[in-house]
């Protein structure tokens, strides 16, 4: 009997222990954070994993929290840009519970947090946006485009007022699709055809300078090899010239008679040819070699 008395005793005391351990003890796993409020008004957040303690319902009570990052997309929203065209834009968030106690009192629930970041977005947009042209966003030109700037002048506009006002973290905006009005996609078409032209005028420019440049080339190389080989024509002809000269006085220098009658001969050939009518004398030079060469 004594023994029975002690073993619900200890099975009482258990669970007594049990219920009082599930009453007070707070397990926080990673990616977690608790709010622990006392008749309704905050008292501490813990944003550490592991086990922690609060008083008993209906003293305190737990909410826990998601504190990992989650993705929010954005409705499609119609804005103006500065050049006061319309265009249809979406954006994503990346965002995360940073501060749970401002979260839990500017928000209070999870779900709505969205709405409050999507009226925050759009609102930051809408003046992102109107300070750029449709250029920046559409365009077919690299240079002119700046999507990467007006994300980061969101992100910059949005941040602060997301941290301070509802105790969000907000680490990446990006723009997830950019769409044109109806109305709008012709400009945007004949934008870039006008675009299109201009490169094209621009590149027919700049072959139309190196072909130029091309030929002026070709022309000076031709003027110069023409150049050469006319001086290098006078070199060889006054070399020939000095070599015919030189040969003709070694003849006269051996032979003169020889030489005479060789430059009558050539010169008789010079002058006479099969349609040559002339009336000479025959003693003359040089015809006076036809006379010996008939008495002969």
């Amino acid at each position: 009997m004594t023994s029975q008395r002690w073993l619900r005793g200890v099975v009482g005391t258990v669970a007594l222990l049990a219920i009082a351990f599930y009453a007070t003890a707070l397990v926080v796993r990673e990616g977690q954070a608790v709010l622990v409020t006392r008749f309704g008004r905050p008292v501490r957040a813990d944003a550490v994993a592991g086990l922690h303690w609060k008083l008993p319902w209906p003293i305190d009570q737990a909410t826990w929290f998601d504190m990992r990052r989650r993705v929010y997309e954005g409705g499609h929203t119609e804005m103006l840009t500065r050049d006061k065209r319309n265009v249809i834009v979406r954006t994503f968030v990346v965002w995360r519970i940073g501060d749970v106690l401002a979260f839990a009192q500017a928000i209070g629930d999870e779900h709505q947090a969205e709405g409050k970041l999507d009226g925050l977005l759009t609102n930051a947009a809408i003046s992102t946006l109107g300070q750029h042209d449709l250029s920046a966003v559409v365009s077919t030109n690299p240079e002119d485009l700046q999507v990467d700037r007006i994300e980061s002048d969101l992100l910059a506009a949005t941040g602060p007022a997301a941290r301070d006002s509802y105790g969000v973290v907000i680490d990446q905006i990006r723009l997830e699709r950019i769409a044109l009005p109806e109305e709008n996609v012709r400009a945007v078409f004949d934008q870039m055809r006008a675009e299109r032209r201009q490169y094209a005028a621009k590149f027919r420019a700049e072959g139309e300078r190196e072909a130029s440049r091309i030929r002026s080339e070709a022309e000076l190389e031709a003027a110069r090899i023409r150049a050469e080989g006319a001086e290098q024509e006078a070199r060889i002809r006054g070399q020939s010239a000095a070599e015919v000269a030189k040969t003709y006085a070694e003849a006269h220098r051996i032979d003169p008679e020889l030489y005479r009658f060789t430059r009558s001969l050539q010169s008789l050939d010079q002058l006479v040819t099969g349609e040559t009518t002339l009336i000479l004398r025959t003693d003359a030079e040089p015809f006076s070699l036809l006379q010996g060469q008939g008495a002969k």
